[in-house]
């Protein structure tokens, strides 16, 4: 006898459904408890608050894993979950293969050991991996399908309450105290910052605008109606840009769906967008280099980047540790590479792979980009189907936007910040998304030998 290796039919690796009545209340019981962790991370402890910028920057200092009472929340929500899922009596939606996470919230923990403060850095990264373990949970008893409506759910939730803020209190606008005047004026809704209440409402149009396509349900064209104007007020150029041009990209990307081939073709667009953009540098190099030395340039980036590169000129192989180059107390090492005086009210790098790269070193910014670009991008490629695409296409739009926000701001990894959540369920909506996809397997089939045919 002989064999042969041949394509079989599509293996069905379909999410499993609900089995029974019980099943169902406990994959109910598990998003609504998703619902109300995404309200509480969006709304935060002191929604509405009247805060200084020097308030602002203290909150971050403080923002340490030291807050008891986010600690209990977040800790109790990780062991609701996980007890549902230990008394289910029903499948698992999703198993955990997501490795290159796992190995980078690895070395994340590894690289406390050197921070100028340890035990900031291991509190930090805490928040990280409760954060991570809540998404993966939830995700794992109700899978993507349910996840993305608690995600979609919770953000029009947000929606609703910042527009019925903004004629009952003042505080939904930025005022006239501010010491950056640039944000007088601003809407904000319950976010302590406009360019936060920007970013998510940024998000939250581009999802309710994916799901009017994909329903025609007169409210989601109201709700992303809402979310642009919204957008529109905070005045955060950056998010009002993205948005527009997501929307726009991920529908382009709804249409070739049912062709890998022309996937690959958007993609590789946008990655020649990138070269363009090289290219145009080197043009036009004499002028760029003019804007980039002023350190106005980007609303102050430019010299908070300056700060960055400093220092990783310096440490060039290990990073600060992780969450450990700023507000890290007296000693935190951008203290020692400040050009400007505004830099001591700075939290963040203004530029997430900066960040990543300054805290972790060379391989945290190699396994991010690993995680969160190339892994996703094969999601993105081989992963959609016209079956899922109410999944895919939204969860394209939602990591595009992430990837590009954070040439300009800080989220990758940003403890319980509101992007970075809304980019972790995404994230795990996809990757839960592609495995499910139906596949063909190869399998063995018998082939008669040249006698036995002859005498059949």
């Amino acid at each position: 006898m002989a064999t042969s290796w041949h394509r079989g039919a599509h293996a069905t690796l379909s999410i499993p459904q609900t089995a029974n009545g019980e099943s169902r209340r406990m994959v109910l019981v598990a998003q609504i408890f998703y619902f109300v962790f995404l309200m509480m991370v969006f709304i935060g402890q002191q929604p509405f608050a009247m805060r200084t910028q020097e308030e602002l920057v203290a909150m971050a200092q403080n923002n340490d894993g030291s807050d008891l009472f986010k600690q209990t929340l977040f800790i109790g929500f990780a062991f609701l979950l996980t007890a549902v899922q230990v008394i289910r009596n029903h499948p698992l939606r999703y198993r955990f293969t997501y490795w290159p996470l796992a190995i980078m919230l690895v070395w994340f923990f590894a690289t406390c050991a050197w921070s100028v403060d340890p035990f900031v850095s291991f509190k930090r990264a805490m928040q990280q991996l409760i954060v991570i373990y809540i998404t993966f949970c939830a995700l794992s008893l109700m899978g993507p399908e349910r996840l993305f409506q608690s995600l979609r759910a919770a953000l029009i939730v947000s929606l609703l309450i910042c527009w019925i803020s903004l004629p009952l209190t003042p505080a939904a606008v930025h005022p006239p105290t501010e010491s950056d005047r640039a944000l007088i004026g601003a809407w904000r809704g319950f976010f302590f910052h406009k360019n936060i209440a920007g970013a998510v409402m940024s998000m939250t149009f581009i999802i309710c605008g994916n799901s009017w396509i994909d329903t025609r349900k007169w409210y989601y064209a109201l709700f992303t109606l809402l979310a642009f104007v919204f957008v529109i007020g905070t005045k955060s150029k950056t998010s009002l840009a993205l948005c527009v041009a997501m929307l726009a990209i991920s529908n382009f990307y709804r249409i070739l769906s049912d062709s890998t081939q022309r996937r690959a073709i958007l993609l590789l667009l946008l990655g020649a967008g990138l070269v363009g953009a090289m290219g145009l540098y080197i043009a036009y190099q004499p002028v760029i280099d003019r804007i980039f030395a002023d350190p106005t340039s980007f609303t102050g980036r430019v010299s908070i980047w300056r700060v960055v590169f400093a220092y990783m000129h310096d440490h060039p192989y290990l990073g600060a540790g992780f969450g450990g180059f700023w507000q890290v107390g007296a000693r935190s090492p951008a203290f020692d590479y400040i050009n400007e005086h505004f830099q001591l009210l700075i939290a963040h790098s203004h530029n997430g792979y900066l960040e990543i790269w300054a805290t972790t070193g060379p391989l945290g910014l190699f396994l991010l980009l690993l995680s969160f670009i190339a892994m996703p991008a094969w999601w993105f490629l081989t992963g959609a189907t016209k079956e899922n695409q109410h999944l895919m296409v939204p969860a394209f739009a939602i990591w595009v936007f992430v990837v590009y926000h954070n040439l300009l701001e800080t989220s990758f990894f940003d403890r319980d910040r509101q992007v970075w959540v809304i980019f972790l369920a995404a994230i795990a909506t996809a990757h839960a998304t592609f495995k499910a996809k139906p596949r063909p397997l190869w399998t063995r089939a018998r082939r008669l030998s040249s006698p036995e045919v002859a005498h059949g």
